[in-house]
């Protein structure tokens, strides 16, 4: 899909075009990750890919509405808590994402944007609460109003309620049926790293980068109540839950990928009818 993640950013243009952008109150897309071990079959850079490919379907959406936007280079230097005794894991303290991530903001300010919708699909806390708190400062100090874009499914995880000002909630109304997982051993279990969804969706943006002959032979490690704690608990502990780095059903991809174009069209759709201007 694309060649480089800052192929249509901010990145290829010259200031003079961003002077231009921020004159003209052009919203900001802003893709967030982390550099990660993601199991034997998938790239570090699977949740980068992943905000900057929904940030260039989300420019192209509305470009076709003849709207315009701009995607801001890929930040992907974040926490990674629960995987962070795995080589090819990076990870910074929360206090320096967050003193990084408010001058990046600082600097967004000062070329003039207004408007700022933050892509993340990291779901460590550490770095979720990181993104977080780092938002209400700067819609507070800076006159930026920035929101970080959440799944509606996501909002008890991190007690949101959906309505705080710092959020752009996604809530498409998806078939049911797709979330039924189809091995009847997943039932009661946890996929929440690397494992069918993420490796279909991973494979419907960058297919090269997934190994799919090494996914389809992992056994499943999705996760029950006691191998959550131990995952939570990050450091050496995860590796007795998810030895190889994975925490999920991998081998299970198929059964999503028959709705993957589909359910990200919903979300794409239901996130640009939401964006102000």
């Amino acid at each position: 899909m694309f060649q480089s993640i800052f192929q249509k950013t901010m990145a290829e243009e010259n200031w003079q075009e961003v002077q231009k952008q921020g004159a003209e109150n052009i919203p900001a897309l802003f893709p967030l990750g982390v550099i990660e071990e993601h199991g034997p079959h998938l790239p570090l850079g699977a949740d980068i890919y992943w905000s900057y490919a929904m940030c260039r379907i989300v420019k192209e959406k509305r470009k076709h509405m003849g709207k315009e936007s701009v995607i801001l280079p890929p930040y992907y230097w974040g926490v990674n808590h629960c995987t962070g005794s795995f080589p090819g894991t990076f990870s910074l303290k929360p206090e320096t994402m967050r003193q990084v991530l408010f001058e990046i903001f600082e600097n967004v300010k000062d070329f003039s944007f207004r408007q700022v919708y933050c892509f993340n699909y990291h779901g460590d806390s550490c770095h979720v609460n990181s993104i977080i708190e780092t938002i209400k400062e700067v819609n507070e100090k800076l006159d930026l109003s920035v929101k970080l874009v959440v799944n509606a499914m996501d909002l008890p995880l991190y007690g949101w309620r959906g309505d705080e000002n710092f959020l752009l909630v996604v809530d498409p109304d998806y078939p049911v049926e797709w979330f039924e997982e189809e091995e009847p051993s997943e039932h009661g279990l946890q996929d929440i790293h690397a494992g069918a969804f993420e490796t279909a969706v991973l494979h419907y943006f960058c297919p090269e980068l997934v190994d799919l002959e090494t996914a389809e032979q992992l056994v499943s490690s999705s996760l029950n109540e006691e191998g959550m704690e131990k995952w939570l608990q990050g450091g050496s502990v995860i590796r007795e839950a998810a030895p190889l780095g994975y925490a999920g059903n991998p081998a299970g991809h198929r059964a999503v990928a028959k709705h993957v174009a589909e359910m990200l069209d919903m979300q794409v759709e239901n996130i640009v009818s939401q964006m102000r201007l």
